[in-house]
């Protein structure tokens, strides 16, 4: 499998490497190209074709208090931010105690109607922490998530912002989990038919619930996301569009890449949507002209 944009450029590391479903190749797909192939586009490291080292992790089974919304936790050592470090480019990115996350306090913000004409204006109080062994994502004081149990984020608000947050959160921590909390994540926060869900979940059951598609190496030159856009957007659905670094063009032009992610609003919170039709979901852009930073 490659990304489809350079021809040498061959993630071998990845969750579910050999799959017909085209939901399941959502997040073989997506989570690679937002992540792997960060790695196999600055480190030139296109011939190594091992498997990802299936290396036993520990079962977060504890819910603590992570959010304003939630009942307190009396473990002030689980509790807030800790002593925050950069991503590769230098940015700061936030280190939560808990492992899932620290979601902050809420003032939703009333943005009047959607219109598609217009870029969005970014959520309030965007922050980025590094969750769930490696995945970088952003946390809003506007639009979500208001709360973190275990390694899920949840309360993601009813909006555009919201949406876009709540595809990030729930894409990239797909990718950095094994397949055991994986599983958990697919439960609750992903929406697909009944024969993609019997599919993709034979495949964890084939890995083992320790495997993990992205190695370390892996998430380590993972970066925060530079932009966004809403492609389209209803209050039940929405189609999101991310962009994130990637090395420069032959001439010297800057580029990101760039993801399409889908939600659809179940429930009360947004979720990860499987297409049934697996389209051109990835690219690059040369310019973030009409995209929203965050």
């Amino acid at each position: 499998m490659s990304t489809g944009k350079d021809g040498d450029d061959k993630p071998a590391k990845e969750r579910n490497p050999v799959l017909t479903g085209a939901a399941l190749l959502v997040v073989a797909i997506i989570v690679i190209c937002t992540v792997v192939a960060v790695v196999l586009r600055v480190s030139g490291d296109s011939d190594d074709n091992s498997p990802a080292t299936e290396t036993p992790r520990p079962t977060v089974t504890a819910l603590p208090s992570t959010g304003p919304t939630a009942v307190p936790n009396t473990d002030g050592a689980m509790q807030g931010l800790g002593t925050p470090t950069v991503d590769r480019l230098g940015r700061r990115v936030d280190i939560p105690k808990w492992p899932g996350g620290w979601a902050l306090p809420q003032s939703p913000i009333d943005y009047g109607p959607y219109n598609p004409a217009v870029p969005v204006s970014a959520p309030a109080g965007v922050s980025w922490q590094k969750v769930n062994d490696g995945a970088i994502v952003p946390f809003s004081t506007s639009d979500g998530p208001s709360t973190v149990q275990g390694l899920t984020a949840t309360g993601f608000a009813r909006t555009p912002q919201g949406a876009a947050l709540a595809a990030v959160q729930i894409a990239l921590r797909l990718g950095s989990a094994n397949n055991e909390t994986a599983r958990g994540i697919y439960d609750n926060q992903t929406v697909m038919t009944a024969a993609q869900r019997s599919e993709l979940y034979a495949q964890l059951d084939a890995e083992g619930p320790f495997h993990r598609g992205a190695t370390d190496a892996a998430l380590s030159y993972q970066t925060k996301s530079d932009a966004f856009r809403i492609l389209d957007y209803a209050a039940d659905l929405a189609v999101i569009e991310t962009a994130s670094p990637a090395q420069k063009a032959d001439n010297g032009t800057a580029q990101w890449l760039t993801t399409r992610l889908t939600v659809t609003w179940v429930d009360g919170d947004w979720k990860l949507t499987f297409p049934e039709q697996l389209g051109d979901l990835t690219g690059t852009a040369t310019s973030l002209s009409g995209w929203t930073p965050w």
